[in-house]
């Protein structure tokens, strides 16, 4: 069986293809040419659901089978058509998909019918073993079932019943808690943790109080009232040594204003004049207020004013210490608080009357300093000390924290037994599910075991009837050869290969190796016993893509040699380089010289491509243009495009210019490229260097800058008046080859006017 024809095709590129009635059909050998996006990858994928036997459930399709049968694409999954094998970037990542596996390549070595017959015996065995592990699967599965519900029926139960907002414990109890808590308990134990409902029911309420916060203890101002009273003593009984004058040493205001006054007519304000009756200062006087007002006086002051500021200090201490409300406490600590508190405050009260006792004493010293010292009042009763009655107060709050903490300690110890309690009233019933659990588990182990033992001996088996050591060894001295070194070899892995590099397992692999690798296991698995290679279709889209030129040349003499004998084969390509090698083994085929095109075993197509004004593609199989088939490069191909678009006189729609550019673009490179071999990258330096007038050499490289490479408008805002110049560019364009090479342009003018005119698409 061989395809014929595609007779129709709606699908992605392909909008509404249907064979061209001049076109021949397919023979023995096809080679079909497109530049990249022309839809080669949906043709080849096409054919891969041929190969899969798979429906066409996008788009339409019909083949033409034999020259006769019309098999659509939905049908390709029950219709009979021959067998196919399809080489393209999927099988590439379904090859390598895994690190390190590729799947199996089998030969038959040395047939054993007996052998086989006994493999076909154990397959039957294995079968029924089949089900009954499914079976023993499913009571296992019922049996776990069970035991986790009821895991998670009591853990739901504990949960709701403990959680509280005295303990954290219990928020995210779950069945795993309760599983751990039910098997680390045997019967006894269970017998023991078990309460009865009395002793539930006050676990319950010993659970649910709630407790008070803690309270920080009050800090007591440190008060030596003893050494206050001691200094407050010694420094009213001193006496101070002066010469002084009666009607200062009387009146202690009048004191006061007239130091004051010295001390503005002395130092820095010196004055020998009085300032308030400007009469002048007898040197008299202000000896004898000197005299008076003497060091000694102004350190003693000194001294009374740094104690009454110590004594001040120490009463405002005093004076800050607060306690805590009552009502934090507990129930329990009720009638000791309010007592505790007054001795708090009596002390604090006592102690700041005593401050303000020394206090008035270091006063009146200060305004009478040359005074007698009074004598000491009677001794009154010792104030309270503030020391103690905090230190007595803070007692009451230790008993406080301390409740508190016991308590947070009973709730716990009462959630532990409820808990305890709990999952002993569960644990018979755990224990014979838990049993049912162990006894499906051990049934159906014993059925895997027997499982296991009988797929050993069908592998051991199949490993003795199928060998497949030779092509792994083949695959990796092929691949020696492909890639010009040892380092990665195919290593058999159970019934597989495994790759690896260096004796380790591959786990990067380059887009070279890849492609090389796959292509190799490809062309190898051409070989397989299960397909028929003189009867089947082969089908290679691309097999050089990220290949080196060595590479490339590899491949292609691998699939000569693979594929010569394939009843139908397909090349795909859209590589001029790789085209030009099967197009010379094609022409060199026996009988490919026939003057018929029917009558030749190898033939060429071209698909191209069509630009519309939205940006969208259509796709045609058609006739190898004959300068691609004749030359050894596409270069005459792409003059003559660029010819005829330049000098036809017909009305064409825009859509038609827009892979023109990109087909411009290509000839002016190549041609550039040999005026100046010793330049490369950017168009535009290189036609710098081209003497030819600069306006048109501006608009050339703007229109192919602007709509080359990409095959579609990329950016919406171009100006699509400048599409509209792409003929008189072309014009410029030839213009400018025949300036600069006139002989060259001549030959290719002369080449290009024998070959008939035919309109074309994109590649």
């Amino acid at each position: 069986m061989k395809l014929t024809r595609i007779a129709k095709l709606r699908l992605r590129v392909f909008r509404d293809f249907a064979w061209p009635t001049e076109l021949h059909p397919f023979a023995q050998f096809n080679v079909i040419y497109g530049w990249n996006g022309s839809g080669k990858t949906t043709l080849s994928w096409l054919l891969s659901l041929v190969e899969k036997k798979t429906a066409l459930l996008e788009g339409d399709a019909a083949l033409e089978i034999d020259g006769t049968t019309k098999v659509a694409g939905s049908a390709f999954a029950s219709a009979q058509l021959p067998q196919v094998r399809v080489f393209n970037r999927d099988f590439i990542n379904a090859t390598l998909s895994q690190t390190g596996g590729i799947a199996p390549i089998y030969f038959l070595g040395e047939d054993s019918i007996e052998k086989q017959a006994r493999v076909e015996q154990l397959k039957k065995e294995l079968a029924t073993t089949d089900i009954k592990s499914r079976t023993a699967q499913a009571d296992k599965t019922r049996a776990e079932s069970k035991l986790d519900d009821v895991c998670k029926d009591k853990a739901k139960l504990i949960k709701e019943l403990l959680t509280t907002a005295n303990s954290q414990t219990y928020n995210n109890y779950d069945k795993r808690n309760f599983r751990r808590a039910v098997e680390a308990m045997d019967a006894q134990q269970a017998a023991a943790a078990t309460l009865t409902d009395e002793q539930k029911t006050q676990l319950h309420s010993q659970k649910n109080a709630q407790p008070k916060p803690l309270v920080e203890k009050v800090a007591a101002p440190s008060i030596e009232l003893d050494v206050l009273e001691s200094e407050v003593d010694t420094l009213v009984g001193r006496s101070v040594v002066a010469q002084t004058l009666d009607e200062l040493t009387s009146n202690a205001k009048l004191a006061a204003w007239v130091q004051e006054g010295l001390h503005l007519h002395s130092g820095e304000y010196a004055s020998d004049t009085c300032r308030f009756c400007l009469q002048p200062l007898q040197a008299a006087r202000r000896a004898a207020l000197e005299a008076h007002f003497n060091d000694a006086f102004a350190g003693f002051q000194k001294d009374l004013s740094a104690l009454l500021s110590k004594l001040k200090a120490v009463k405002q201490a005093a004076a800050s210490l607060s306690l805590p409300d009552v009502s934090r406490f507990y129930e329990a600590l009720a009638s000791e608080v309010p007592s505790a508190c007054t001795m708090v405050l009596t002390a604090q009260s006592e102690t700041q009357a005593a401050l303000d006792a020394l206090i008035a004493r270091v006063e009146a010293k200060r305004d009478q300093p040359f005074a007698p010292a009074a004598t000491q009042a009677q001794a009154t009763a010792r104030p309270s000390s503030i020391t103690d009655s905090v230190a007595a107060f803070n007692g009451i709050v230790e008993k406080h924290n301390r409740i508190s903490a016991e308590f947070t300690a009973s709730v716990d110890s009462a959630c532990k037994k409820l808990e305890a309690s709990y999952v002993a009233e569960a644990h018979t019933e755990f224990v014979q599910l838990s049993g049912a659990v162990k006894t499906a588990t051990a049934e159906l182990d014993g059925i895997k075991a027997t499982q296991a033992e009988t797929q050993t001996q069908i592998n051991e088996l199949e490993r003795a009837i199928l060998e497949h050591r030779r092509p792994a060894d083949e695959l990796t001295a092929e691949l020696c050869a492909y890639l010009g070194r040892d380092e990665l070899r195919f290593e058999v892995k159970g019934t597989g290969y495994a790759l690896t590099r260096s004796g380790q397992y591959v786990a990067h692999l380059s887009d070279g190796e890849r492609t090389a690798i796959a292509f190799l296991y490809f062309l190898k698995s051409l070989q397989d016993r299960a397909f028929d290679l003189k009867n089947g279709i082969v089908v290679i889209d691309d097999p050089v893509s990220s290949l080196d030129d060595n590479a490339l040349f590899s491949a292609f003499g691998y699939m000569k040699d693979r594929t010569k004998e394939a009843g139908q084969l397909f090349i795909l390509t859209h590589s001029f380089s790789f085209f030009r090698l099967v197009k010379n083994w094609f022409h060199h085929l026996p009988g490919q010289r026939k003057k018929k095109v029917e009558d030749r075993p190898g033939r060429f197509f071209l698909l191209r491509t069509r630009r519309h004004a939205d940006g969208s593609r259509t796709s045609e199989l058609g006739h190898l243009d004959p300068l691609l088939e004749e030359y050894e490069s596409e270069y005459q191909y792409l003059f003559k495009r660029v010819h005829e678009e330049a000098h036809r006189n017909d009305v064409v729609q825009l859509e038609h210019h827009y892979g023109l550019p990109n087909v411009a673009r290509r000839l002016i490179e190549a041609f550039l490229a040999f005026r100046f071999p010793e330049m490369s990258g950017d168009l535009g330096p290189r036609l710098e260097r081209v003497d030819f007038d600069s306006a048109k050499k501006t608009r050339i490289l703007r229109l192919l800058n602007t709509y080359s490479h990409a095959g579609a408008i990329a950016d919406p805002g171009h100006d699509l008046s400048l599409l509209a110049e792409t003929q008189p560019v072309l014009r410029d364009t030839l213009e400018m080859m025949m300036a600069v090479d006139s002989e060259h342009y001549a030959g290719l003018l002369k080449l290009v006017s024998a070959q008939p005119v035919e309109e074309q698409g994109e590649l």
